[in-house]
């Protein structure tokens, strides 16, 4: 048993390694400064108010929210490229559970999603990080004419959890951090039932950071009682390789669902397509900017132009437009952010311009498939894109 623990720990955490006696095996294991797999758990909690643009629940949302969070996350060491040129992020999966206002009207909402620390500033107690977290939150209580008129900003169960904030983190010890900051949340259903104000809620928030070695006990327990393995990564500072620029083209197309707004009375649901096609240029070792061309199809404009001019044809359901654009590169994941105009459509019913921001995962060095969120005249959702595509 001794020998297995020892040959699992060398080889998962310092490469293959052929088969030797355990000592010499134990010997390299530890020589690994990173040995095992460095993680936290962080506790936050959150209050603030809503950005609220309606006029239904402006008492119901005028005494804020507060909120819980706990966050597991892994430690980046720099052993990737990409972790060093991003300054070792950490990234992980996260629970949220809340109090946004009068329950009866809004629901408990809980939520679960993948985070993202990109951390700056380091100092040596003391840094900055800029958070992204994407997923779900759930156990919300929607518009009902009948039951529930008040809520014009959630019309479903279940919507998009989002969060972006800045935090800063203050080394207590070598177990503890402590963790505060600035942060907004939003949720939102992309459309897909109305009402769809969306919740938007800016706030700070407080907390504390524990970290850990997975495999700390285990070694000291089975392997060697005198070892400490680190709880936190000692950072690779390997030199970065030559920057290839390289210029791509893609081609991507998604599909969506919504609904009218709930002013025209039809409570049927509708399909929407967009089809792009983007140039983009790799400036950074992680970082790309583009710019390309969209083409837009929503059906529900049937209902909104048959209400307006009586007649409808498929044209006047169809927009194209024009985009510049951002990609933030991960390994396989990239994060996408696109502002655009409209160069055709039939009149300013969908606004003057639209914002575009994308999870994209890459299959393959030529093939992608992408989530995102395309946007009217800046925050109000116009549909969620469920896609894929290509590239050169």
């Amino acid at each position: 048993m001794r020998f297995c623990i020892i040959t699992i720990v060398a080889a998962l955490l310092t490469g293959s390694l052929q088969a030797q006696d355990s000592t010499d095996l134990w010997s390299k294991a530890k020589a690994n400064p990173n040995l095992g797999r460095q993680k936290y758990i962080e506790l936050k909690l959150h209050t603030g108010s809503h950005l609220y643009n309606g006029d239904e629940m402006s008492k119901i949302l005028e005494h804020g929210y507060e909120s819980v969070e706990v966050r597991m996350g892994w430690m980046s060491t720099g052993k990737q490229e990409w972790q060093r040129v991003m300054n070792y992020p950490s990234y992980g999966i996260g629970f949220y559970t809340g109090n946004i206002g009068d329950a009866t009207v809004l629901g408990n909402p809980n939520g679960v999603y993948g985070f993202f620390y990109a951390p700056f500033a380091r100092r040596k107690r003391h840094h900055f990080e800029a958070g992204l977290s994407l997923g779900f939150t759930y156990d919300l209580k929607g518009y009902n004419k009948d039951t529930n008129p008040l809520n014009d900003a959630i019309s479903s169960k279940v919507d998009v959890y989002f969060n972006v904030g800045v935090s800063g983190i203050w080394r207590l010890s070598e177990l503890f951090d402590f963790v505060y900051g600035l942060d907004l949340t939003h949720f939102s259903n992309g459309r897909t039932h109305t009402p769809n104000l969306g919740l938007n809620m800016p706030g700070i928030h407080a907390g504390l950071r524990v970290h850990y070695n997975t495999i700390r006990h285990i070694v000291q327990q089975q392997i060697d009682p005198t070892f400490v393995a680190r709880i936190r990564p000692t950072y690779i500072d390997s030199p970065l390789s030559k920057l290839k620029h390289k210029q791509d083209w893609s081609l991507y197309g998604a599909f969506g669902v919504v609904q009218p707004d709930t002013r025209y009375g039809v409570r049927a649901f509708y399909g929407t397509a967009s089809a792009v096609l983007d140039w983009s240029y790799l400036y950074s070792h992680v970082c790309s900017f583009g710019a390309g061309v969209d083409g837009f199809y929503d059906g529900s404009l049937g209902v909104v132009y048959g209400e307006k001019y009586g007649k409808v044809s498929t044209f006047d359901k169809m927009l194209l437009g024009a985009h510049i654009g951002h990609t933030l590169h991960l390994q396989r994941f990239d994060i996408v952010t696109q502002a655009g105009t409209y160069l055709w459509r039939r009149d300013s019913e969908k606004g003057d311009w639209f914002l575009r921001i994308g999870l994209r995962y890459n299959i393959s060095k030529y093939g992608f498939l992408q989530i995102g969120l395309k946007t009217q005249n800046g925050a109000a959702s116009d549909w969620i894109e469920w896609g894929g595509g290509g590239k050169l």
